[in-house]
């Protein structure tokens, strides 16, 4: 357990005290426990390359680049105004929209800080005009953001499928009942919060037939957002490829789309688009490759040094109820996700934390749904929340007045966790 010590000690110590990025600190913790064990730095080496040389992990680039493509090409704005057409009549409408697009913006991207810089961009100006107050709008975005990771695809679901070797479509699908009651809770707190103090909103009145005409209209210009699920859905569960072929497919589909644009000289559309995304993803993918390739040495010297062994023999020497572990668990995951970023907390403690779980007869899915669902909720947890900083930024409002706005949807997320937890149907009547 020293070499696990050892490893936590100079990644903690280097990020938290000397402000080191994640990515940089978990190499050299790495480097120092194969220095401390006396192992061969051929080891080390050996375990990057062969996180690197892996199939299913070369999707993530694959998603990252056709969500920066989406997102570069506007197509968010046209979601956001769809949805808005059809559920735009509602008292407290605004924030509904925001929810769902935040949730539908997921698909384009499943990056939590992308879906709030995104969708406040497009939703925080209409928010704050209609009376919303910068405070609540900040809370309700840090709060969405993490939809985006719920509904798959996400790059969080391919990182837990890489670091548990469980199948990532299975993964991807254990969150979708955690975000639908997402969704629904956060839906009822902003009618309670603010919804039920409007005025209902005077729409036009149309005739059916012109509500069809409108509706065909409005899916019409949404239409290549709607198609991608699609695309990627069917031509997983049909079997007609791979969720890393999806991912090839996906940025196929995205920069079709833009060049189409540019062809028909949208005025909305530019040549830079396909450089801004280009640059986006190649920062976001550089970030997440190195920070696995350093999490995979780093889960390679804790298992010749023994620590996962010594793990689950501890705990199911000391804890022979699995309900006990799962509250242990997330306590944990809740603690690292108020200041990790997801992937890099998701890389860390899997591995030493679904070894037990397993010897506890708990499902590696049903601990998968577990795992993002609480390190996505740590991205909206104070102190150290990076969901609130991001909404701070987009909203141009502090940190302490968002999380004074923050505590309904922080409760309510708390029991969606336990719902996820001690009710495993809900993330498994998907998947079996």
């Amino acid at each position: 357990m020293t070499t696990l010590a050892v490893f936590l000690g100079l990644f903690f110590g280097l990020c938290l005290f000397l402000r080191v990025p994640a990515f940089i600190a978990m190499g050299i913790g790495a480097a120092g426990a194969f220095a401390y064990k006396d192992f061969p730095t051929s080891q080390m080496s050996q375990a990057i390359y062969n996180q690197l040389d892996s199939l299913p992990f070369l999707a993530i680039p694959m998603f990252i680049l056709a969500g920066a493509v989406m997102e570069h090409g506007q197509i968010s704005d046209a979601l956001i105004k769809w949805i808005r057409f059809f559920i735009g009549r509602f008292r407290g409408a605004l924030g509904l929209v925001t929810i769902i697009a935040s949730a539908a913006f997921g698909v384009i991207t499943g990056s939590a800080m992308a879906t709030i810089s995104a969708v406040g961009r497009i939703m925080g100006p209409s928010l704050e005009k209609n009376g919303y107050s910068k405070a609540y709008i900040g809370a309700l975005l840090s709060s969405c953001g993490f939809l985006g990771i719920m509904i798959p695809p996400s790059i969080p679901g391919i990182m837990y499928g890489s670091a548990s070797g469980e199948s990532t479509s299975d993964v991807w699908i254990s969150t979708i009942g955690a975000g639908l009651l997402f969704i629904v809770l956060y839906s009822i707190i902003n009618y309670l919060k603010v919804g039920r103090f409007e005025t209902k909103q005077e729409v036009p009145k149309l005739t059916p037939s012109k509500y069809v005409h409108a509706a065909l209209v409005n899916t019409w210009s949404t239409l290549p957002a709607l198609i991608m699920p699609i695309i990627i859905f069917g031509g997983i569960y049909s079997g007609v490829f791979t969720p890393t072929e999806a991912g090839a497919v996906s940025v196929v589909y995205g920069l079709a789309y833009i060049i189409i644009r540019l062809i028909l000289r949208r005025s909305n559309t530019n040549a830079k688009v396909l450089t801004q995304s280009a640059i986006a993803a190649a920062l976001s993918t550089g970030t997440v490759v190195i920070m696995a390739a350093f999490a995979n040495a780093a889960g390679r010297v804790i298992t010749l040094a023994g620590v996962s062994a010594a793990m689950t023999e501890l705990v199911t020497t000391n804890i022979d109820n699995p309900y006990i572990y799962l509250l242990l668990v997330n306590l944990i995951f809740l603690f690292a996700g108020t200041f990790l970023e997801v992937n890099c907390a998701i890389l860390i403690l899997v591995p030493l934390l679904l070894p037990p779980a397993k010897a506890l007869g708990i499902d590696p899915i049903h601990f998968g749904a577990i795992t993002l669902v609480n390190l996505s909720v740590g991205n909206l947890t104070p102190p150290f929340a990076q969901g609130i900083f991001m909404a701070s930024k987009v909203v141009g409002t502090s940190f302490v007045e968002i999380v004074s706005e923050i505590w309904p949807f922080l409760i309510a997320s708390l029991c969606v966790i336990a719902v996820v937890t001690y009710y495993p149907p809900l993330s498994l009547f998907l998947v079996r």
